[in-house]
C-alpha cells in the first residue's frame, strides 16, 4: 500500500490522516496539533490513548494522544525572572498554585504542508504566538513552532523547530505529554534514566537529585502494574548516552521504541495509579521548574534562543512486531 494523505473528521473536527501499510495516524491543528492516533496496521491495534469525545478530550487534553508542551510541566506560581526580565504566567493548576504545560497544546495551529509519495508522508504545522493576545501578554516575545512529521516504514519521526521572531532572547524548553496505550498487567516499559528528581508537595523538584532503587529493572523492562508514577528523572542522555522509553506490548505483539536527541535531558512518567491502561513517557529539554532552579543550565536542561535564532528537537517512534525481532521480554 502506498503512503496516502488525506483531509478527513475527527470527533467533529477538522483533521489530518496519514499513512502506509505499517501505521496510519490522525493529526488534529485545532486541538494543539495532536497527533491523537497512531495506529499499527498489522495488528489493528491502536498505540495512543484516544478520547472518545471532544467534551472527554478537553477534560484532560495532556492525557490523549501526543500533546506538545511549550514549556513542558510546572513553573512555581507562574512566576520566575530570566535575563533582568520579570515573568508572570497564568496559574492554571490551582491545586499547587502553579502554571502548567505552557501556550501552544490547546491552541490551533495551522497546516501549511501535507504531502505523501510512495515511500514517505510528510505534514507540518505550525502555531505563531503572534496569533494569541493571551500568550503574548504573558510571554512578550513573538516566536514560531513548526512541528514536522515523517512517516517512512514502520517509523514516525517528529521535529520541532522554534524560532524567535523577536529582538530578545528568551528562555526554551519543550516537551511532549506522549500517551500510550498500555496494558499494565502483561506490558514491560523502560526507560534510559540515571537519577531521578526530588520532588516536593506541589510536584516541584527541590533541586536534589537520587538514586533510582530500581534503576536496573527500569533499564531491562520492568512492569509498573499498581505503581503510581508522576516522577521526574535525569535521563542517561544527559552525559551522551542512550535516550529512550521502550514499551513490551505481549496482548498486541508489539515493541514500542521512542527515541529522542540530545537536547532531551529528562523524562517525566505519569501512569496516574498504575491501573488505568495508559503510561505516558514524557521527554522534556528542561526539567520541571528550571528557571526557577539555582542549578547549572547544562543540568537543568535550560537554554536560551536568541533573537532570530532557531533550534531543532528530534524525536522518533519506532513499531516492531513479533516477526522483526520483538522480545518476549526485554
Amino acid at each position: 500500500m502506498a503512503a496516502f494523505v488525506e483531509k478527513v473528521s475527527f470527533l467533529q473536527q477538522q483533521a489530518v490522516k496519514a499513512g502506509n501499510d505499517r501505521l496510519e495516524f490522525v493529526i488534529v491543528p485545532e486541538w494543539g496539533s495532536n497527533l491523537i492516533s497512531l495506529v499499527d496496521q498489522e495488528t489493528e491495534s491502536e498505540l495512543l490513548r484516544v478520547p472518545r469525545s471532544a467534551e472527554e478530550f478537553w477534560e484532560k487534553p495532556v492525557l490523549f494522544g501526543i500533546p506538545i508542551l511549550f514549556p513542558p510541566n510546572r513553573i512555581e506560581n507562574g512566576r520566575f525572572s530570566y535575563g533582568g526580565r520579570d515573568y508572570q504566567w497564568d496559574v492554571n493548576e490551582e491545586e499547587h498554585h502553579n502554571h502548567i504545560h505552557g501556550f501552544v497544546h490547546t491552541r490551533k495551529w495551522k497546516v501549511i504542508e501535507a504531502e505523501a509519495d510512495e515511500k514517505r508522508v510528510v505534514v507540518k504545522t505550525r502555531f505563531d504566538s503572534a496569533d494569541y493576545e493571551e500568550v503574548t501578554r504573558q510571554f512578550p516575545h513573538p516566536f514560531s513552532l513548526t512541528m514536522t512529521y515523517v512517516l517512512e516504514g514502520s517509523s514516525l519521526s517528529k521535529t520541532a523547530e522554534v524560532l524567535n521572531h523577536g529582538t530578545d532572547s528568551f528562555p526554551l524548553g519543550l516537551g511532549f505529554h506522549t500517551a500510550f496505550v498500555f496494558p499494565e498487567k502483561t506490558s514491560l516499559f523502560s526507560l534510559t534514566a540515571q537519577k531521578r528528581w526530588r520532588l516536593n508537595g506541589r510536584f516541584l523538584p527541590t533541586g536534589q537529585l537520587e538514586e533510582i532503587p530500581y534503576q536496573e529493572k527500569l533499564k531491562e523492562g520492568m512492569s509498573l502494574e499498581g505503581i503510581a508514577l508522576d516522577d521526574v528523572f535525569l535521563s542517561s542522555g544527559h552525559d551522551g548516552g542512550t535516550n529512550e522509553a521502550g514499551l513490551w506490548i505481549p496482548a498486541s505483539g508489539i515493541e514500542i521504541r521512542y527515541r529522542v536527541d540530545s537536547h532531551f535531558k529528562h523524562w517525566v512518567v505519569y501512569n496516574l495509579d498504575g491501573h488505568h491502561g495508559f503510561v505516558c513517557p514524557e521527554p522534556y529539554t528542561w526539567v520541571t521548574n528550571a528557571p526557577n532552579l539555582r542549578l547549572p543550565a547544562e543540568l537543568t536542561g535550560l537554554q536560551e534562543l536568541a533573537a532570530g535564532e532557531s533550534k531543532v528537537f528530534k524525536t522518533s517512534i519506532t513499531v516492531l512486531n513479533r516477526h522483526e525481532g520483538w522480545r518476549d521480554s526485554p
